[in-house]
């Protein structure tokens, strides 16, 4: 059962990082809670895109003893961070016919740094990074479905009703099996995002979703697919009919995607594990490594993760400096 799922983890925070327990059911700084009418319409909505999701926070709230209205995933609008950056290489680019998805994190270490897998009866089973406590980052289901999110439109305020990305997520990871049926989820449920969705497949599938909610009645999804079998997305929007909504973007997305890019062109057809491992772990600017939320592989070892690992929790400790952006001026700066 869903609210099983959200006792246990409420369960495992209490038991081993208690401090944390604070975040998910503490307002926003500087906000009062929102109003439980509010609280109740959002979950009304998240319950028909991701069904089983509020009953996972039902059960979080009941283990920590608070109202479910008062969880931090009902209130959180939209974020202001900016980051991550995604790549998908197919079999025609790889020396040993494997399909790579990578996935990077830079600049933000308040992310939840919580690696989930989650085994619900009747839905497929995942791996994934948590986002307000049930929703998701990334992940990837026992199908083979890999879908993972940069953000866009940095500080953009979000307008008009509908899920943030971590819902959607979620609800991919939980519902589909292929990229097609991705994509007639995402033009399906209302979003309410500004971001980049990579989806792959266990077919040799792939697409990046450019999504824009600027306001009720501006809205948009655009559909990329892989150019001589590669796909980058960082954080801006490529495709020519997304560009009206390309605001705030910025040199230093600009620079990972032409890293990203042309290190890939270089390389293809002979990509394999260990050049996308070096890829991944090279510094920017001629890589998209800089500041990774969950340890930069520079500094620190890549771990393998089991989808049918036997339940418990299991802490690593990443490396990583706190640097200074050289040139913060060049790197921060605007691109339109």
């Amino acid at each position: 059962m869903k609210n099983e799922v959200g006792k246990q983890r409420a369960i495992t925070l209490k038991k081993n990082y208690p401090e944390d327990v604070t975040y998910y059911i503490s307002p926003m700084e500087g906000q009062d809670y929102i109003a439980a009418a509010t609280a109740h319409k959002r979950m009304m909505l998240i319950d028909k895109i991701c069904p089983g999701f509020v009953d996972e926070i039902q059960g979080f709230a009941d283990e920590v003893g608070t109202e479910p209205e008062k969880m931090i995933c009902y209130a959180n609008s939209y974020h202001s961070s900016h980051h991550c950056c995604q790549t998908a290489v197919l079999p025609s680019n790889t020396s040993d016919g494997h399909f790579y998805v990578g996935r990077s994190y830079e600049y933000f270490v308040r992310d939840e740094r919580s690696l989930c897998i989650t085994r619900v009866t009747g839905k497929p089973k995942h791996i994934g990074f948590s986002l307000q406590n049930a929703g998701r980052m990334d992940g990837i289901n026992e199908y083979g479905l890999v879908v993972s999110m940069s953000s866009t439109a940095y500080l953009k305020p979000l307008a008009g009703d509908g899920c943030e990305f971590w819902v959607a997520i979620r609800a991919i990871l939980d519902r589909c099996k292929d990229v097609y049926e991705a994509q007639c989820l995402l033009e399906e449920i209302p979003l309410c995002t500004n971001a980049n969705f990579l989806v792959a497949d266990a077919s040799n599938h792939a697409s990046v979703f450019e999504v824009a909610s600027f306001s009720s009645d501006k809205k948009r999804i655009s559909v990329r697919k892989p150019v001589g079998g590669l796909l980058v997305a960082t954080n801006h929007y490529v495709s020519h009919e997304m560009k009206e909504f390309d605001e705030h973007h910025f040199w230093h997305s600009e620079m990972r995607y032409s890293s990203v890019w042309n290190s890939l062109l270089r390389d293809a057809p002979y990509i394999n594990d260990e050049k996308m491992r070096k890829l991944l772990s090279t510094p920017y600017p001629y890589g998209p490594c800089c500041q990774v939320s969950f340890g930069p592989p520079d500094r620190n070892p890549w771990y393998e993760v089991d989808m049918d690992a036997p339940i418990g929790l299991e802490e690593i400790v990443c490396k990583y400096d706190d640097v200074e952006i050289d040139n913060p001026e060049q790197f921060w700066r605007e691109m339109n």
